[in-house]
């Protein structure tokens, strides 16, 4: 009798101690998943952050690149000079055909007179005369600064502004403008199965007057996506806003959703990026190489370093906008080539031999090298 106790008892010491060691075990599993899944997250936040302004920053270089353009157009100089308004609106309506002809790109420009009236819109001409002061605080930016700039502005809807003065007779006359809705930034995220909510701040809804129809998210912000749906609503209206600003992303109704600041050409806060992922997007990624930096975001290398190198000063060019035009050499489409090189061009001419040079030497090139290293 003893002896069949005894056996039991060893049975019931060796299950508890298994059942211990299968505890710590599955512990330490759920802690390595954890961990595993928190790198993921920073890792996949971080891919998420370059890719958007890798996009916007196209987006604003492609605006700037056809402001410049429009700006030296003499004929629509003339026209405002001499305040017709009708004339403008032809030739602004010309200009943004052939592009769409020869390009396929949709460009909305606008020309705006010396003192914030609209002069002529290449989209829809009902608002010439119209005054704009109210709305763009942000021009006030040209009283000081002669310098074109191309940032995300709030107006009557909020978007990519590039602006530039232009000039009759060496007198600043007014300003002309190109308008882009991020558009081509959300058709890349799409493409890659994402969803990107953009969102202004609620406190600029007297000013952004197109968008006061737009749904309204937690008494915060202003959803400013063109197309929507009621699950979108209610994912955006369910978030703790001030926890995911503090985190940079949180798992909430089923998704797990990324946070990216907004900035005004001052570089102030004027509302979010919201990225949504679904937990297989998030696990497929999870278990891919962890090298692989463009897994999901399919940034080439080169173009994740200019990404980094934007964020520095101008080096040995004139201005920021030089440096940008530069670096943009590769990543320009064939069929905008042409213009490209033409303003490229007409900006370096602007330098001396020396100043070229001494661009050449601080300019990274790399270079393929084939055959045997001797």
């Amino acid at each position: 009798m003893d002896r069949w106790y005894r056996f039991f008892a060893d049975k019931k010491t060796i299950a508890g101690v298994f059942f211990v060691i299968a505890m710590i075990l599955g512990g330490v599993l759920w802690y390595l998943e954890q961990k595993v899944t928190l790198q993921t997250l920073e890792r996949l936040s971080d891919q998420l952050s370059l890719g958007l302004n890798n996009q916007l920053e196209k987006e604003r270089s492609t605006a700037l690149r056809y402001a410049l353009i429009l700006s030296q157009n003499t004929a629509l100089s003339d026209a405002l000079d001499q305040e017709d308004e009708d004339k403008g609106f032809a030739i602004l309506s010309e200009v943004m055909e052939s592009i769409k002809l020869h390009t396929d790109s949709l460009i909305r420009s606008q020309i705006i007179t010396s003192d914030y009236i609209i002069f002529a819109r290449s989209w829809d001409n009902s608002y010439a005369g119209m005054p704009l002061d109210f709305h763009r605080p942000d021009l006030l930016y040209f009283q000081t600064h002669k310098k074109p700039r191309s940032a995300i502005e709030v107006g009557r809807k909020i978007g990519v502004k590039a602006t530039v003065p232009m000039y009759y007779d060496e007198k600043m006359i007014g300003f002309v403008e190109v308008v882009s809705f991020f558009e081509s930034t959300q058709e890349y995220f799409d493409r890659l199965g994402i969803d990107l909510y953009i969102l202004m701040d609620e406190r600029f809804y007297e000013t952004a007057v197109f968008m006061q129809e737009n749904p309204l998210i937690n008494k915060e912000y202003i959803l400013a996506n063109p197309k929507y749906n009621q699950r979108d609503i209610r994912l955006l209206n369910g978030i703790n806003f001030k926890t995911l600003k503090a985190s940079r992303v949180i798992f909430s109704s089923g998704r797990y959703l990324f946070y990216e600041p907004m900035k005004n050409g001052e570089g102030e806060n004027i509302g979010a990026f919201i990225f949504s992922l679904s937990p297989k997007q998030i696990k497929s990624y999870a278990h891919s190489d962890e090298e692989d930096i463009s897994f999901l975001i399919h940034l080439s290398r080169n173009e994740l370093y200019d990404v980094m190198v934007k964020k520095s000063d101008k080096g040995q060019f004139q201005s920021v906008y030089d440096k940008d035009l530069l670096y943009l050499k590769d990543t320009v489409p064939p069929e905008d080539r042409e213009l490209y090189l033409q303003e490229a061009r007409e900006r370096l001419n602007a330098y001396s031999k020396e100043e070229l040079i001494g661009i050449m030497l601080d300019y990274k090139v790399t270079k393929e090298i084939k055959g045997e290293i001797k």
